[in-house]
């Protein structure tokens, strides 16, 4: 489901840095990070999505565990409006997911420097 959803090119994939590969979605184990562009229309996708997954696994996503988070510069309104369609509640910056920061900054510095704290400690 998310590979034709990004091969119809129906969501904006994300650049994480210059020259690297644009993705859309990592799976990990029992967890799916999407990403893709702050619009009501790419969160109307994300639920069709979901909700195709629920009807052909026969499983029930659990929304109360599902969450949202934006980059620094998407404006409030959107936020607001994307989180609505979604009906996730956003989550800030301090995250952490598997012990790793979710959000990382434009440094490796700042990405990486509590590595170096836990090594140290």
């Amino acid at each position: 489901m998310l590979r034709k959803v990004e091969e119809r090119k129906l969501i904006t994939c994300v650049k994480i840095s210059r020259g690297s590969p644009s993705i859309f979605y990592i799976l990990f184990a029992d967890d799916t990070f999407v990403f893709c562009k702050a619009s009501v229309r790419e969160g109307s996708y994300i639920m069709k999505i979901l909700d195709n997954y629920e009807l052909a696994s026969g499983k029930k996503v659990n929304m109360g565990k599902c969450s949202v988070s934006f980059e620094k510069r998407t404006r409030e309104g959107n936020r607001r409006e994307v989180t609505t369609v979604l009906g996730m509640k956003e989550v800030q910056d301090q995250v952490k997911y598997l012990g790793l920061p979710s959000h990382i900054g434009r440094t490796n510095k700042e990405v990486f420097s509590f590595v170096r704290t836990r090594v140290e400690e």
